[in-house]
């Protein structure tokens, strides 16, 4: 687990936690199928708002509400997409680093001893 920060707002994510990667993937799930019904025509203005009110939605869903509001001092929809890159290095990290961890309980794949002296065997037995 460890602390991802953005703008005013802080939380602890774990990423190897049943229930918060369900939560991320059901926002994330949500968020593929509000950005289908955005407008593709019409003021810029409102297209970004659109645009904007999805990213917050998505943030809220997971971190919390209002979680939107303390990361985010303003209506840019440049620091939205910002949050979402520094949280996608952020979960890329993170799962680097506990993988680093998991590798070294890891099962030897070459086997045992016993097992190499019985491949070895095997192998004299097809020769001859």
């Amino acid at each position: 687990m460890s602390l991802f920060r953005y703008g005013e707002f802080e939380i602890e994510l774990d990423f190897t936690d049943v229930d918060t990667l369900e939560s991320i993937e059901n926002a994330y799930e949500e968020m593929q199928e509000d950005v289908k019904n955005l407008p593709k025509t019409g003021r810029t203005s409102e297209i970004i708002k659109a645009q904007i009110a999805i990213y917050d939605k998505f943030f809220d869903s997971f971190m919390g509400d209002g979680a939107s509001s303390k990361m985010f001092g303003s209506n840019s929809l440049e620091l939205r997409i910002d949050a979402s890159e520094k949280l996608a290095d952020f979960r890329f990290k993170e799962d680097e680093r506990f993988y680093g961890r998991v590798e070294r309980y890891q099962v030897n794949k070459s086997g045992n001893r016993t097992q190499g002296r019985n491949g070895q065997k095997k192998k004299r037995r097809n020769r001859g």
